[in-house]
C-alpha cells in the first residue's frame, strides 16, 4: 500500500513542481501484481467517533477520530493493474481490506470476517505523461509546495480530480478541477436551501455540487521558487465557465451566494544541502469598508527547513491556522474541505461523511512545531515524525471536541446562523517512528497516552 501512495504521489505531486519524474524509464518501473499484506498491532488505543448531524448521513471528523489511524493499516489483499502505451497511462489499485471506519476503533487487525471495505479504489490514474506535460484524471492526492504540512492544498486525502499541469523554460502552470461529495446531513441541507448570503437577498443555491476549482502559477529562478495559486470552492449550483476560467483571477469572478475564494503564495530556496520553505495562505480578510459583523480575518501560514545528505535528512517547520481559517463562510457548500462518503452495512456509523482538510492536516484553530528525519542504507529505512499541536475547541451543546468545518462564522448569512461557543485549546504530542527492512515494517505511533505498536509484513506474487 506504501509503494502505491508513494508512486502517485511521485507522480501527481513532486512532478507537478519538478517534472524530473515524468518520464518512461520511470514509469515502467511500475508492475502488474498482487500484494499479500499481513498486520497486527498492539497497545493502549482507546479513540471514539467524533460525529455530527444525521440524516442520509453523519458527518465524521477523520483527524480527532483516531489521528488518521486507518492510513496506517494496509489491506490484506491488494491487486496492482498498470497499462502504458507510450505517454498514456492506466493504473490503478483493488484492494481488500476493513473499513475505513472500523479501523479507527480496531486497528489491531488489518483483516476482519465483519468488515469488508466497498468503497475502493483510492488511488487510480488515467493520464498522459510526458516531461513537460501532466494531464491526468482519477483519485489520487495531490499537494502544493514544499511543507510536510500545506495550508492550501495538501496530501491529507485522495482527490477526485482532473490536472492538467504544463512546464515551460523557468515555469509551470498547473489547474486543478476537484469534486467533494455532495450529500449533507440533514442540517446542514436544512442551512443550504434556506439561508442566504448577506449579499444576496433572498438568493438560494442549494444544488447538490460542491466543486473546488484551483490554479497555481509556479516560477523558477535558479535556487529559489515560488508560486502563486488560487482555489474557487463553487458550491450550491453547478460550475459554469466563469468560474472554470483557468486564467481568471477566481476573486473577480464575485461568485457571491455561490463561491469562496482563497489565495496562496509559497515558496523555496535551496543552498547546497539546505531548503528554506514556507507558505501563506489568506482566506477572508477585512478591508476598510468591510466591518468584522460580516467576515472575520482567516489566513494560515507555515515555515520550515530542511537539510539533506545522500542518505540522511532532517527537517522543522511550524505551522499556523486562525480561528475562522476556510471556515468563513456558513453556507456548507461554501467550506473549504473535501467530503468523501464511506458506507457501511455492518457497522456503526453505516453512512459516514468524512470531512477532510483540503489543506492543513489538522484544519482550523490550530498551532504544531514539527521536526523529522529519514535515514537510509541499503535495504533498511528509518523514518521519525515529531509533532507538537495545539488545537481549538468548541463546547457544541455541552461536548467539547474540535473546531471543525462544520462550527463555521455565522454572521455572514440571513438569517444569521447558529454560533457555537470556543471552549479550551487541547495540546498534544504525537510520535510516529516507522522501520522498514526489506519487506518488514515496524511502526510506533504514539498521541499522548494513545500508543500503538503495528507489525507488518508485505509478500508480493
Amino acid at each position: 500500500m506504501k509503494k502505491i501512495i508513494l508512486i502517485l504521489q511521485l507522480i501527481s505531486i513532486v512532478a507537478f513542481s519538478k517534472f524530473s519524474f515524468f518520464t518512461t524509464n520511470y514509469i515502467e518501473n511500475l508492475e502488474n501484481g498482487l500484494q499479500i499484506n499481513l498486520s497486527y498491532a498492539f497497545g493502549n488505543w482507546q479513540k471514539s467517533y467524533i460525529l455530527k448531524g444525521d440524516g442520509p448521513g453523519r458527518a465524521l471528523n477523520p483527524a480527532e477520530s483516531g489521528f488518521y489511524i486507518f492510513e496506517k493499516i494496509p489491506p490484506y489483499l491488494n491487486f496492482e493493474i498498470l497499462f502504458q502505451n507510450n505517454n498514456f497511462v492506466l493504473y490503478t489499485n483493488i484492494p481488500f481490506s476493513k473499513e475505513t471506519t472500523v479501523k479507527i476503533k480496531d486497528p489491531f487487525l488489518n483483516f476482519s470476517f465483519t468488515s469488508f471495505d466497498m468503497n475502493g479504489p483510492e488511488n487510480f490514474l488515467l493520464g498522459y505523461l510526458k516531461k513537460d506535460l501532466f494531464i491526468g484524471i482519477g483519485r489520487y492526492p495531490i499537494k502544493w509546495g514544499d511543507s510536510k504540512y500545506p495550508i492550501t492544498i495538501s496530501d491529507t486525502t485522495f482527490q477526485d480530480n482532473l490536472t492538467i499541469s504544463k512546464k515551460f523554460e523557468n515555469f509551470t502552470y498547473t489547474y486543478h478541477f476537484i469534486s467533494s461529495f455532495p450529500l449533507l446531513t440533514k442540517e446542514e441541507k436544512h442551512i443550504q436551501e434556506n439561508y442566504y448570503e448577506k449579499h444576496t437577498p433572498n438568493l438560494y443555491f442549494f444544488e447538490p455540487f460542491k466543486t473546488i476549482v484551483a490554479h497555481r502559477f509556479e516560477f523558477f529562478l535558479d535556487d529559489f521558487r515560488i508560486a502563486i495559486g488560487e482555489l474557487n470552492v463553487v458550491g450550491g449550483k453547478a460550475p459554469d465557465l466563469i468560474d472554470l476560467n483557468p486564467l481568471m483571477f477566481f476573486h473577480n469572478t464575485y461568485g457571491e451566494g455561490y463561491s469562496n475564494v482563497l489565495s496562496s503564495v509559497d515558496f523555496s530556496y535551496s543552498f547546497k544541502n539546505l531548503k528554506i520553505f514556507g507558505e501563506f495562505a489568506l482566506d477572508d480578510y477585512i478591508t476598510p469598508t468591510e466591518t468584522e459583523d460580516y467576515k472575520p480575518n482567516a489566513y494560515g501560514y507555515n515555515l520550515g527547513i530542511e537539510f539533506n545528505l545522500d542518505n540522511f535528512n532532517i527537517w522543522f517547520e511550524y505551522d499556523f491556522t486562525s480561528e475562522w481559517m476556510y471556515i468563513t463562510n456558513y453556507l456548507p457548500y461554501l467550506r473549504i474541505n473535501v467530503r468523501h462518503f464511506y458506507l457501511d452495512n455492518n457497522n456503526s456509523p453505516g453512512r459516514a461523511l468524512a470531512d477532510f482538510p483540503l489543506g492543513f492536516r489538522y484544519g482550523p484553530d490550530a498551532t504544531m512545531v514539527s521536526m523529522g528525519g529519514n535515514y537510509k542504507i541499503e535495504n533498511l529505512k528509518i523514518s521519525f515524525t515529531y509533532n507538537f499541536l495545539v488545537k481549538g475547541t468548541v463546547n457544541d451543546d455541552g461536548k467539547i471536541r474540535w473546531k471543525w468545518f462544520w462550527d463555521a462564522w455565522n454572521e455572514n448569512v440571513s438569517p444569521q446562523g447558529i454560533k457555537i461557543e470556543k471552549s479550551t485549546d487541547l495540546m498534544y504530542n504525537i510520535i510516529d517512528l516507522l522501520v522498514v527492512y526489506n519487506f518488514f515494517k515496524f511502526n510506533i505511533f504514539k498521541v499522548n497516552d494513545n500508543i500503538l505498536f503495528i507489525f507488518s509484513t508485505e509478500v508480493k506474487i
